[in-house]
């Protein structure tokens, strides 16, 4: 049996207020290119599907396109965890129709454990693989909350009831003496990190270490970093990471899906399959003429138009500099040159010591309410910021899936 690992689409994700449907389009299409080709029998897909709790029309129809485009296919059964920007009530509204198509979803833990193992079967309608589907666990799914415990004995106790639920659930799928597969959406102690990672979870800022897995697990599909990166010396641990570079900080990560062969005794190969990448982002930094020798050298191969962050770093204030470097912008912008500048900054190093702040390039629609909160504690200098951030974030999360329910 083959066995395609992805995560983290983030379909409807909006990149400094530019949507990336085509992209997740040609994403799509080059997906089901290679589920034929490979032959993949089953898709593992851990967690963070869209962006937000309440995708836009547009991101959903991308979705469902995707999954009724597999009929026909030779992917037969298709399994899909919640992750922390997923909203439950979103990805299980459909959850019986989409069995129907053999798509099983597991947007939020079960009281059950038994309902989070599925059991993939072959052509024969012989079972061959379980797949023990752990979405994002929250802090209600896996503890009681004590009053006045502190921060280390919360990020503790988070850890241990993500332990004990994977060992449970590895308990209970060793029962079927099949090869196991878990699949989870969360952070583990080590992984590298880009800038688009939006930590909710307080176990998430601790981190899981990789050794607490059961080692039941054959192999354990995770989502949630977007960087792809083994967990392990033999990589049976890992996670695939995001199919598009979701931030600049990933500009030069080789995204890539993962294609497991597995037999009766468990893993037999691992193949990462490099995505291409349909447009680029590039980033020019550098003093004004460096910057903009740069941009008019730059060539670009990619089938959409590359985007560019620009940061001009220049010693001392000037405010003529700030028209000439609006000018450059707007001419590069209207020049059909095949990639366009979405993130402009222009920032003088001696401002602070004028009495100015530096120039922030972030907009507030491109920031996460946490990253929002972060900066006012960085701004007023605040002591326990740690503390502060992650009590403000399980705020958020509690506030998040309190409005899902209602």
């Amino acid at each position: 049996m083959k066995i395609l690992h992805t995560s983290d689409w983030h379909i409807g994700q909006r990149l400094h207020g530019n949507d990336r449907d085509e992209e997740h389009r040609l994403f799509f299409d080059w997906l089901i290119r290679q589920i034929n080709t490979e032959q993949v029998d089953a898709l593992l897909i851990a967690g963070d599907v869209f962006d937000v709790g309440f995708p836009s029309n547009s991101a959903l129809k991308l979705y469902y396109t995707f999954l009724t485009s597999l009929i026909g296919t030779s992917c037969r059964q298709v399994v899909i965890i919640g992750g922390n920007h997923d909203y439950i009530s979103t990805l299980e509204a459909p959850a019986k129709v989409l069995e129907a198509l053999n798509i099983k979803v597991i947007g939020g833990a079960r009281e059950n454990l038994e309902e989070e193992l599925i059991t993939l079967k072959s052509t024969d309608d012989v079972p061959e693989v379980v797949i023990a589907a752990v979405p994002f666990l929250r802090d209600k799914d896996i503890r009681l909350v004590n009053m006045g415990e502190s921060y280390e004995d919360r990020v503790e106790a988070v850890n241990q009831g993500i332990v004990n639920h994977y060992q449970q659930v590895a308990d209970l799928a060793a029962k079927n003496h099949l090869p196991i597969i878990a699949m989870g959406h969360l952070y583990v102690q080590g992984a590298a990190l880009s800038e688009s990672e939006r930590e909710i979870h307080i176990g998430n800022l601790a981190g899981l270490d990789v050794r607490s897995f059961p080692n039941l697990f054959d192999y354990v599909a995770l989502g949630h970093i977007h960087r792809p990166q083994k967990l392990d010396l033999d990589g049976r641990v890992r996670y695939c990471g995001s199919p598009l570079p979701l931030s600049f900080s990933e500009c030069q990560d080789q995204k890539q899906i993962i294609v497991l062969d597995v037999n009766d005794s468990g893993i037999s190969a691992i193949n990462p399959i490099a995505i291409p990448g349909f447009r680029r982002l590039i980033s020019f930094k550098g003093n004004f003429p460096d910057v903009e020798m740069k941009m008019k050298g730059y060539v670009t191969s990619s089938q959409l138009n590359d985007w560019a962050e620009v940061t001009i770093e220049e010693p001392e204030m000037n405010p003529a500099l700030r028209t000439q470097f609006e000018e450059l912008v707007e001419r590069m912008n209207t020049m059909d040159n095949g990639w366009r500048i979405i993130k402009p900054s222009l920032r003088f190093e001696n401002q602070n010591n004028l009495g100015f702040e530096q120039e922030e390039t972030a907009s507030l629609a491109d920031m996460a309410v946490t990253d929002v909160f972060d900066r006012l504690l960085e701004t007023r200098q605040v002591n326990n910021r740690e503390e502060l951030a992650q009590t403000f974030a399980e705020l958020m999360d509690h506030v998040q899936h309190q409005t899902e329910n209602d």
